[in-house]
């Protein structure tokens, strides 16, 4: 889940929000019930049954960052009748998400064939799974899996570690 951290919010935004508005205002919490298509939060306040709209402190990269986010969760905002809230922040118990036992997570993507595209990920695991060859290429090396099972290594310089046995088997070995 991405979201905006203090170091992304313009030190007197906040000030200058709560000096607008002083004399009339609570810190209450909300709950985003709605994000519209322009991005503008749609919340319920505690002990309310209307939803309205909200200004927010916090700014995402994208629809789907924002929709994570917000949606479905309690927010703190700063309140008062005359005006509409204002989202300070997220309401959360832990101060991090927990992550699965094993620290998996999954996804599927279906990528458009012909686009290329890049993954980041930072997990203990990856499967990558294709029907006919999987290739990882950085700069001048690459690995090739192929469905018939052949796989390719190639490099300017390829090196073999191993802090035991470092074993190469094969019903034939050439080298050179």
């Amino acid at each position: 889940m991405a979201t905006a951290v203090d170091d992304d919010i313009p030190s007197n935004a906040i000030a200058e929000v709560i000096q607008q508005r002083q004399g009339y205002d609570e810190i209450a919490t909300a709950v985003v019930v709605d994000i519209t298509p322009e991005g503008i939060a749609k919340v319920i306040l505690g002990g309310e049954t209307d939803s309205c709209d909200a200004s927010s402190l916090l700014q995402f990269a994208s629809s789907a960052e924002a929709t994570e986010a917000l949606l479905g969760r309690t927010v703190l905002v700063l309140a008062d009748r005359q005006t509409p809230p204002v989202i300070l922040g997220v309401v959360a118990q832990r101060l991090w998400e927990e992550q699965a036992e094993n620290g998996a997570r999954e996804a599927h993507v279906q990528l458009p064939v012909g686009e290329a595209r890049s993954v980041q990920l930072d997990k203990r695991r990856v499967d990558l799974e294709a029907t006919d060859q999987i290739r990882l290429t950085c700069g001048k090396s690459s690995l090739v899996l192929r469905r018939d099972g052949t796989v390719i290594v190639r490099g300017v310089k390829v090196v073999s570690r191993a802090s035991q046995s470092n074993k190469i088997r094969g019903a034939t070995v050439s080298i050179n």
